[in-house]
């Protein structure tokens, strides 16, 4: 045993280069992906609603909407968004926000690894310090909009976190709830392993000072974007190291020193601008004024999102700085039952009982929920499953990386919710942290991992549902919208596409619609960027019944006007240089110019056709 953390830790160094807020298969995940046979839309203006429907009632029109002209798309059903159209649900969609111990990523992070090659990027971003009041600051724009138009519900699909802290996971929480240094789940169950009468000194060390609770995030000095040292990544992160080192031994951004401040051995809570409750005079932090939801992403189950590592970690780090608590999953979501705004639990209380009193500790992460005539299927396409060819389960699926899938159990699952819901004839919605095209099927080490599903298999279970509206997800940090299109061939057989994949599909009502074609036309294949990497937008969406026999899915895309962080934002998108990049290196020698190396080229923000989006499809005769 006394060789296991060096070993854990030694492989850590290898495995979490590669946990990117993009996995190994971001190549594969063109923004340009498009059924080969659509011909794409015109940009047509928003439709003006009727004056007579209710301000609710109306498709929203709020000041964080993107000034993009909205485009309506037809690759599903043809037509567009009628002027008296019934809203049949509004929500929010939030993905990857990525809260972040900045100052925490010399140790667990591992961020000195960045350098090295795009496919791993994922921190020393210039703009982390800020992750805090970007995500508070979409609240308060989503809360502006609600108050014309309310929402059911809010969902983040995963990556709530950015390195699986405890801290983090309890600022995110925090965030969302309006308030600050709320006790954690972790604190209590903590103190009450000690017996009664231990003194308060020990137990705050044992269990408080992971917590954040106590101790705001200090404040490093912005990055400088003109300064090329920042331009460069590996000078960038030596720079952010020693600037978040300074910070953590107590110097804020006047130089001056304070030894109350976060120190070396206190995990951050709330930035000082936070930590107070809404409604306190001057408070800067709001609470979400519409219930919310968590689906599992990546990095909130495993270290920095890509090693799966059952022990070792926490003790590693227990003998460095003691300052940070990785969460296991079953930790994570007993995070979301300490809380003061609803539903306690946020999703993981609708887990089947069964299933959350069992001894497996890794199936807690899928449920459903009912929204009007809307069933919401939450799956957890994070690779928690074990490696059957190791003889451990404490590391698991070390090859998947980042990347995800579905278990079978979960897809039997899945498929007793999708009969039930057609049946009781809701339309069904579904989300997820990947998208079909970041499974580990796609990715890097693909013939190393044992998955039980594949992509194929799940895209033609959900097509072969006519009441199936659209598969929202996040992970890539794009924007990308994609049908899944079904057709008929010459003898009748369908087929399932979004131009990546294709599939036989069976729908579970055969023969044709009024219009003579198959009852299942596809669904709808929604991304949605992240809060953290530029452009740094979410989204609304909005479903529609048109009266005719369509539908359309509106989906909005939200922006924050904090923009002393989009400014980083933006120049860390466009400004990185990879040691291990032979295009960085062609570029630079040919062209010469730091826009010409850049990582991502600024396409996270996808097309016009990702973006204000109005998304026709067929609405189900049951």
């Amino acid at each position: 045993m006394r060789f296991l953390v060096p070993a854990l830790t030694c492989a850590s160094l290898l495995l979490a280069a590669c946990g990117g807020n993009s996995s190994g298969s971001f190549a594969n995940t063109s923004a340009d992906a498009r059924p080969p046979s659509v011909t794409p839309p015109a940009t047509t203006p928003d439709v003006t609603p009727d004056v007579s429907t209710p301000t609710a009632n109306r498709a929203a029109n709020c000041t964080a909407f993107a000034p993009d002209a909205f485009v309506t798309r037809n690759e599903l059903a043809s037509g567009q968004r009628v002027a008296n159209a019934a809203l049949m649900l509004r929500f929010l969609h939030y993905t990857d926000d990525h809260i972040i111990d900045d100052e925490g990523q010399t140790v667990n992070g591992l961020g000195v690894s960045d350098p090295i090659n795009p496919l791993f990027e994922s921190a020393q971003r210039l703009q982390e310090e800020y992750s805090d009041e970007v995500l508070n600051n979409m609240i308060g724009r989503s809360n502006d909009c609600l108050k014309d138009f309310p929402a059911s519900f809010m969902i983040v699909t995963g990556d709530s976190a950015d390195l699986t802290t405890l801290s983090e996971t309890r600022r995110f929480i925090d965030n969302l709830d309006g308030t600050f240094d709320q006790l954690s789940a972790f604190e209590k169950s903590c103190v009450a392993n000690f017996p009664a009468g231990t003194p308060a000194f020990i137990t705050q060390q044992a269990c408080t000072r992971f917590t954040g609770r106590g101790v705001p995030d200090s404040q490093s000095p912005d990055p400088d974007i003109a300064d090329p040292s920042f331009q460069f990544t590996l000078t960038r992160t030596l720079r952010q190291i020693v600037n978040q080192l300074a910070a953590q031994l107590g110097r804020d951004v006047t130089g001056a020193t304070d030894p109350t401040r976060q120190t070396l051995t206190q995990a951050p809570g709330l930035p000082q601008v936070l930590r107070c409750s809404e409604g306190d005079e001057g408070c800067e932090n709001s609470a979400l004024k519409t219930p919310w939801y968590v689906a599992f992403g990546n990095h909130d189950g495993y270290l920095r999102g890509t090693v799966p590592v059952g022990i070792g970690i926490n003790e590693a780090s227990f003998l460095t700085t003691g300052r940070r608590h990785i969460v296991q999953p079953k930790e994570f979501i007993q995070e979301f039952f300490e809380t003061s705004s609803l539903p306690v639990g946020h999703g993981f209380n609708m887990v089947d009982a069964a299933r959350r009193d069992d001894n497996d500790k890794r199936n807690d992460g899928y449920y459903a929920f009912t929204s009007g005539n809307f069933r919401m299927i939450v799956l957890s396409t994070v690779i928690d499953g074990t490696d059957p060819r190791l003889p451990t389960d404490l590391i698991r699926n070390p090859f998947a990386l980042a990347d995800g899938t579905v278990d079978r159990s979960q897809f039997e699952w899945m498929k007793a919710e999708l009969d039930k819901a057609y049946k009781a004839k809701q339309l069904v919605m579904v989300f997820s942290h990947h998208p079909d095209l970041a499974f580990a099927e796609f990715g890097m080490f693909a013939a190393a991992v044992p998955l039980d599903l594949t992509a194929a298999e799940l895209d033609a279970e959900l097509a072969s549902y006519p009441n199936v509206v659209a598969w929202l997800a996040g992970h890539t940090h794009i924007h990308r919208v994609r049908p899944f299109v079904v057709t008929a061939t010459e003898d009748g057989a369908l087929t399932g596409s979004n131009g990546e994949i294709n599939t036989p599909v069976v729908c579970k009502k055969p023969g044709v619609a009024a219009d003579g074609l198959p009852h299942c036309r596809g669904f709808w294949q929604v991304e949605t960027a992240s809060l953290i990497d530029f452009p740094q937008e979410q989204r609304l969406i909005e479903v529609f019944d048109n009266g005719n026999g369509t539908g359309t899915l509106r989906g909005p895309v939200l922006t924050h006007s904090f923009e002393r962080s989009r400014v980083l934002a933006e120049a860390d998108d466009r400004c990185q240089f990879y040691l291990l990049d032979p295009n960085s290196l062609q570029k630079l020698s040919s062209d010469g110019g730091l826009d010409a190396v850049c990582s991502f080229g600024m396409t996270r923000q996808g097309t016009a056709l990702d973006r204000n989006v109005e998304l026709m499809f067929r609405l189900p005769r049951f």
